[in-house]
């Protein structure tokens, strides 16, 4: 079950639409097919205006702000599934994936966010993307989904490299949709990162190819 709250991704989980998305992927979700994988507080759906036919988000069904305010006992359960998707992306697409989170704050919302229910990129690597981030932003290394040191009140950014390397940089003061429009330049995309503007569901459904069979 999803808290009943105002929130597109909390009425997506729970089956019942999402006003913002359009009515494409309105029937979609309707239909069951958003859900790429799910586990018992975790779900993988398409990112809306993907960058790629790899763009995912891992969400929890529970909304909370942002991975930091889940309880630690819930993380290994996602780590896990984050695993299953490179996995399956580089055995299927033959692709590495980067994972990335704008972690929102409580008091403030300048981590690159635009929407509060937590969720996490899932997107083919770019090393031109990392170099990029590391020049904006200092990343300090982390723990494998240890979020013991995240800003939780001013927001994070939170980053997994294609080997498992965690990184995270708090308070760090980037404008909304911020690292959606920058891994858009780095791929020679940048005219698609407003996913508010650019839904293309067309490219939805390649993610949901993509990623079927996926477990």
């Amino acid at each position: 079950m999803t808290t009943k709250i105002d929130c597109n991704i909390c009425n997506e989980l729970a089956g019942t639409g999402a006003d913002e998305c359009g009515r494409d992927y309105q029937e979609l979700i309707l239909r069951g097919k958003n859900i790429l994988l799910s586990s018992g507080n975790f779900a993988i759906i398409p990112s809306v205006g993907p960058l790629s036919k790899t763009h995912a988000m891992l969400v929890p069904f529970i909304h909370v702000n942002s991975f930091a305010e889940l309880p630690s006992s819930s993380l290994n359960e996602a780590a896990s599934l984050l695993d299953k998707m490179q996995e399956h992306s580089v055995k299927k697409l033959g692709k590495k994936l980067f994972f990335f989170e704008s972690g929102a704050g409580q008091l403030t919302s300048h981590s690159g966010g635009c929407i509060t229910h937590a969720h996490i990129h899932c997107i083919a690597e770019s090393p031109e993307f990392f170099n990029r981030l590391s020049a904006e932003v200092s990343l300090s290394p982390a723990g494998k989904m240890d979020f013991s040191n995240a800003d939780t009140g001013h927001g994070y950014i939170w980053f997994r490299d294609s080997n498992g390397n965690c990184y995270i940089c708090n308070k760090p003061l980037l404008p909304s949709q911020f690292l959606r429009y920058m891994y858009a330049q780095c791929t020679n995309s940048p005219s698609v990162w407003n996913w508010r503007r650019h839904t293309n569901f067309t490219e939805v459904q390649e993610v949901v190819s993509a990623y079927a069979g996926i477990r």
